[in-house]
């Protein structure tokens, strides 16, 4: 019975277009054997290119060095954006709004019974 290596995916897309050439150019330039193998999914065909165990970290380094990796968009930023750095201070005044509204709700029962006895009392 032979033994079958085992293989990492380093690259999975719908599409066998440029980006896919690309990654296997890029592999190929770094001395990284690398098969691609069609898979069959309800949805389409997937595409993956894979390489072995052995080489999977190599791999991913060298689609990285050859901007093969991640698009930009997928990361998270290092730092928040505006909006949130905005939506953080909203919601902070939205919560002093809101205690500060029940303090004046408890000052308002509190005064309440001393208002309403000045109106009844007829000497007022």
């Amino acid at each position: 019975m032979a033994q079958v290596e085992s293989r990492a995916v380093v690259f999975v897309t719908d599409r066998a277009g440029p980006a896919l050439r690309r990654r296997e150019r890029c592999l190929d330039l770094a001395g990284i054997a690398c098969t691609l193998e069609s898979e069959r999914r309800p949805s389409g065909i997937y595409y993956k290119l894979c390489v072995a165990d052995a080489d999977a970290v190599a791999a991913y380094l060298a689609l990285a060095m050859g901007r093969c990796e991640r698009p930009p968009r997928l990361r998270e930023p290092v730092t928040p954006p505006l909006t949130d750095a905005l939506g953080d201070v909203a919601g902070m005044l939205r919560d002093e709004a809101v205690i500060a509204a029940g303090r004046l709700i408890d000052a308002v029962r509190a005064a309440a019974p001393r208002l309403l006895a000045t109106l009844r009392d007829p000497r007022g």
